[in-house]
């Protein structure tokens, strides 16, 4: 018995894929038991690379602060240990925390965070 997370579908559109980056593989399934809506803030200055594919590949798989941990860290926190469960997320939609408008602290000092939209396909096995 265990919960096994098969890592997290990169289904953003083409134009927002950095010349360089290459979509991970990850296994998928059509017969999930739930489908959830998560919006996932992954913070910036973590995943943040000189290299925009590389920066791309940290937001996805960064040990602590990439989506893959924390669809990981979700799994475990709303299903016991002893549950046979498999899961992947699909990465489909990215913005950022700040953007330019009247209403954001685009010149202060908050948290710069990738807002990331996902939806988490789970089956128990």
């Amino acid at each position: 018995m265990a919960i096994t997370n098969n890592g997290t579908k990169n289904s953003l559109p083409s134009n927002l894929l950095p010349s360089g980056y290459t979509r991970p593989s990850v296994t998928t399934f059509t017969d999930h038991d739930y489908v959830s809506e998560l919006v996932i803030q992954v913070d910036k200055v973590t995943v943040d690379n000189a290299t925009k594919a590389t920066t791309l590949t940290n937001i996805i798989g960064q040990a602590t602060e990439g989506i893959t941990a924390k669809i990981t860290a979700i799994l475990a926190a709303d299903y016991l240990a002893s549950a046979t469960v498999t899961a992947y997320a699909d990465f489909y939609k990215i913005s950022s925390s700040i953007e330019v408008n009247t209403t954001s602290d685009f010149y202060g000092n908050a948290d710069v965070t990738y807002t990331c939209y996902c939806r988490l396909y789970v089956k128990a096995v």
